[in-house]
């Protein structure tokens, strides 16, 4: 069995330290990808649920070693050169987060002896009862990772839900958000089980939704759920205080609420929706920020002047540093990672994971071909939220290549104008068709559009050939299939026809062809005023089968001559598919349940029918 398709944007990836690599959670593994070329080089296996956290351990650039956390309850130890599994840690409780701030903060070469490492957890305590008031079900801890085990009876916060860990990349700091508050702890220079890291919470009107911290100063940054974004400076000085720091005594601390230990606080407004992403540039000069208008805002910190990397095409949701000041990565709510050359932010390659449709509005939904296959490449082609068709690698595992089906002119995130509700390929893969909606205004409205595509012969991507709109009047179509050797399509529609297209080509004049390759329509058929719910070729294009609601009917497509009715179904059928050269034809027909009709084509009479038993996975 091949498995693929995974999501990489749950969680947050790490360079390797030559930053050839990115180590990327997808699901219950760690995926490795080149950096160089975007493609999957080896994974790390043995989780048995979703790894939320993975860190690499600095070091020389020919170190290899990581730690990962899942919702497994597992912590694990890896060289990932090998790769290969050297330790595991089982705290029986589901990791959603994790940080090791004395291995963030160690230099890349250290003589120093080595001490016990602690790691901070952000775990969920699934004994908690419900009917609690005010049940916390987020809990922060400490692990020792040398000794493999956690911190007995120290939980340095609770909180309603497990809640994401940022560690500074000093380590000497880390923090929450909660709600409006952000709490911050500053790591014991030296770190042992008895040391108790001083804790600090900085307060906001708004919901916090990302924290970030400068690499050398005191100053954390967060993002709100309006768009703004906090910057607090000299944080921490009277609490974390230490013998040798001098503390400011200033009266005055504007922008800082109460009694904040901060010496200033102030705030930029840019972005139009929750901030997701914040990271500090690695020498502290500038703060990327970004959120669902998929623009990356480059603020100077000594100024708030800013510069922007725009039309990135997808929310923004993880900005990730390496090793390497000219490398960093972008993650995206569409599943890509693009790696940027910096500091001029030009994309150099990208993980292209499965993207995603829109979830269909009301009417619309149920009404969908997701996905058509390329037998002849091994490649799929999806819908996608852009309103285009992304082709992707079953055998490799990565996206390909994306067209786009119609243009897009808004923002990401903005209300939903237009679905792309179709996709059908010809067998040999040279031909795509695609049906988009706009979708009506206030009742309004309601745009069909057919758009037939050819694939280039040289540059192997398709262009498009011919756009017909109202094909079927303002009726919605219901299906879209190619003939098997011709370039000949069929479309029905819930209108309650079907119509036969042909390519220009396939339309001889005086023995001649004509040069125009656009797509014209044959033939149109009817049957009983009924909706035309679905349509099929035959193998050798000889039988053209359409359903009209619970019956299936059987045409010559090339004289559009009726040659037989067969059924009926208990509920509309959706859908019809030849099984291969036999003489069976199979129909799904969906209301309440789904129900397998195999229908015999030489008896022209029902063999079997099974209703399928689906049970919801919760």
């Amino acid at each position: 069995m091949i498995r693929g398709g995974s999501s990489y944007i749950s969680s947050p990836p790490a360079f390797s330290n030559d930053a050839k690599r990115l180590l990327v959670c997808t699901a219950n593994t760690v995926s490795i990808f080149s950096t160089s070329t975007a493609l999957q080089v080896a994974s790390l296996e043995g989780h048995t649920a979703a790894v939320t956290s993975v860190i690499v351990v600095p070091g020389t650039k020919v170190l290899c070693y990581c730690w990962t956390a899942s919702l497994d309850g597992t912590i694990r130890y890896w060289d990932f050169s090998v790769p290969e599994l050297l330790k595991t840690l089982d705290v029986k409780m589901p990791i959603f987060s994790m940080v090791i701030p004395s291995i963030v903060g160690q230099p890349a070469e250290s003589n120093e002896k080595p001490t016990d490492v602690f790691a901070y957890l952000s775990i969920e305590d699934k004994k908690v009862q419900e009917n609690r008031p005010k049940a916390m079900h987020g809990q922060i801890r400490k692990c020792n990772l040398t000794a493999s085990r956690m911190v007995g009876g120290l939980i340095l916060k609770e909180t309603p839900q497990p809640e994401f860990i940022t560690v500074s990349s000093s380590g000497k700091f880390f923090g929450i958000r909660n709600k409006r508050k952000l709490h911050v702890w500053s790591v014991p220079a030296i770190d042992s089980g008895r040391s108790l890291a001083k804790k600090i919470t900085l307060h906001h009107s708004k919901t916090l939704s990302v924290l970030a911290f400068h690499p050398t100063e005191r100053i954390v940054a967060a993002g709100d759920v309006t768009g703004r974004i906090l910057v607090w400076r000299g944080f921490g000085y009277r609490t974390f205080s230490t013998g040798d720091e001098l503390v400011n005594k200033e009266e005055e601390h504007p922008g800082v609420r109460g009694n904040d230990d901060a010496d200033s606080c102030s705030t930029w407004h840019w972005h139009s929706a929750k901030v997701k992403v914040l990271s500090f540039s690695s020498d502290g000069a500038y703060l990327y920020s970004g959120g669902k208008e998929g623009v990356l805002v480059v603020w100077q910190l000594d100024t708030g002047k800013k510069k922007f990397l725009p039309r990135i095409g997808s929310p923004l949701l993880c900005f990730t540093d390496s090793p390497d000041p000219t490398l960093s990565s972008i993650s995206c709510a569409d599943n890509l990672i693009h790696m940027l050359e910096m500091p001029s932010m030009d994309i150099l390659k990208t993980i292209s994971g499965i993207k995603l449709p829109h979830s269909f509005p009301g009417r619309y939904e149920g009404l969908s071909s997701g996905f058509a296959f390329d037998y002849t490449s091994g490649l799929v082609a999806l819908r996608t939220e852009s309103y285009g068709i992304q082709f992707y690698s079953l055998f490799d595992d990565h996206g390909m290549y994306e067209v786009q089906v119609c243009e897009r002119n808004h923002q990401p995130g903005d209300e939903i104008s237009v679905v792309v509700i179709l996709v059908a390929l010809s067998q040999d893969g040279s031909m795509m068709s695609t049906v988009e909606v706009k979708l009506p205004e206030e009742g309004i409205g309601g745009l069909v559009c057919l758009k037939f595509w050819a694939l280039g012969s040289e540059n192997k991507k398709f262009t498009l050939s011919t756009v017909i709109y109202e094909p079927h009047r303002d009726a919605r179509i219901s299906a879209v299939a190619f003939h098997p050797a011709r370039r000949m399509a069929v479309s029905s529609s819930y209108g309650g026809d079907f119509k036969v297209w042909v390519c220009n080509d396939e339309i001889q004049q005086k023995g001649q062809t004509l040069q125009n390759s656009g797509w014209a329509c044959l033939a149109v058929g009817a049957y009983k005023k009924k909706p035309m719910t679905a349509a099929t070729f035959s193998l050798d294009g000889s039988v053209l089968a359409v359903a009209a609601e619970t019956v299936i009917t059987l045409w010559d497509p090339n004289k559009n001559v009726l040659l037989a009715v067969i059924g009926e179904t208990l509920s509309p059928i959706v859908t019809l598919s030849f099984a291969g050269k036999s003489e069976y034809l199979v129909s799904v027909s969906q209301d309440p349940k789904p129900q397998l009709s195999v229908w015999n084509m030489s008896k022209l009479s029902l063999s079997w029918s099974y209703r399928l038993h689906i049970e919801a996975v919760a």
